[in-house]
């Protein structure tokens, strides 16, 4: 499916799935180089710059937050022309959604002077670094009601959350960690494609690369600061409990013990057969506990 959007002899043609036929479209519409065009209709796995003299093709891929049908980066392939913007994915993304509505406006510089192909494409490019910006504050946002969760008496039921959080967390930095060598190449390719002046376009790429990649370690530092708060908290609940049972188990079996040696069926079982043997045996077992109940107490074990 192409959609076209276009702003005197500015167009952008967004594609979602393309086909073959769509693919050749484009290519004669946009005059992209036939050698530009041999992985258009399916992802890659891995970021791409190719750059000629008019024309810059580069691939990359984003990463996934809040969606879970869908297990890989969303993959965007972007072709600048003097003439066309084209980008080519195959899922729906938000931030080129807000793109396209705000498109018109965007075309059009300050003074009333007409953007440029490639100043659109940067402009784009900015609006999918914030879309990063927004789901880090997703992240952030679901670490902190871990955080109260956790001291709320939840630790158990964080451990899983903190599981999935890390997960997404992990996926985000290595799908970003790429995007490095992809802005090098990028510099390199304005300059070549459409002339030195271009290249500073990049600078505030690069600018939010290097916030991201500062939020990102923020962000692992404070998963791991709650990851091992957590394991601290459920581990001292589950020793308080292996401490109570162990200290029922160490009162129950002297008295088990106790109970069990007046079971016997002997003929000279002491105490047996005397007035009120019942009551000396419950007598006896109620000073034990209380003894060891003592005991614990004095030691602090309770």
């Amino acid at each position: 499916m192409i959609e076209r959007y276009a702003q005197k002899n500015r167009t952008w043609l967004d594609v979602v799935n393309p086909t073959s036929e769509e693919i050749r479209e484009i290519m004669t519409e946009a005059s992209i180089p036939t050698d530009f065009i041999n992985d258009l209709t399916v992802m890659i796995p891995h970021n791409e710059v190719q750059y000629r003299k008019g024309t810059l093709k580069i691939t990359l891929d984003f990463p996934i937050v809040r969606r879970t049908d869908i297990n890989h980066p969303h993959e965007v392939k972007f072709i600048v022309t003097k003439t066309h913007l084209v980008t080519i994915r195959f899922e729906e993304i938000e931030a080129l959604h807000r793109f396209a509505k705000e498109f018109e406006i965007l075309c059009v510089l300050k003074n009333g002077k007409q953007a440029s192909t490639v100043s659109l494409f940067i402009t784009m490019l900015n609006f999918m670094y914030d879309a990063m910006y927004i789901k880090l504050d997703y992240l952030e946002t679901k670490l902190k009601d871990v955080e109260e969760e956790i001291f709320n008496e939840h630790e158990k039921e964080m451990v899983f959350e903190l599981s999935q959080i890390s997960r997404r967390l992990i996926a985000f930095k290595q799908t970003i960690a790429a995007h490095e060598n992809a802005l090098v190449r990028l510099r390199t390719g304005l300059g070549v494609a459409f002339g030195k002046a271009h290249e500073h376009h990049v600078d505030l790429l690069e600018h939010h690369y290097r916030h991201l990649t500062r939020q990102i370690f923020t962000l692992n530092h404070t998963l791991n600061d709650l990851r091992e708060t957590n394991y601290a908290l459920l581990s001292t609940k589950q020793n308080e409990t292996m401490k109570i049972f162990t200290i029922l188990a160490f009162i129950t079996f002297p008295l088990t013990l106790f109970t069990s040696l007046f079971g016997m069926n002997t003929v000279t079982t002491p105490i047996i057969g005397q007035e009120g043997d019942f009551w000396i045996i419950l007598s006896v077992m109620v000073i034990v506990t209380i003894f060891f109940f003592v005991y614990f107490k004095y030691k602090r074990w309770i």
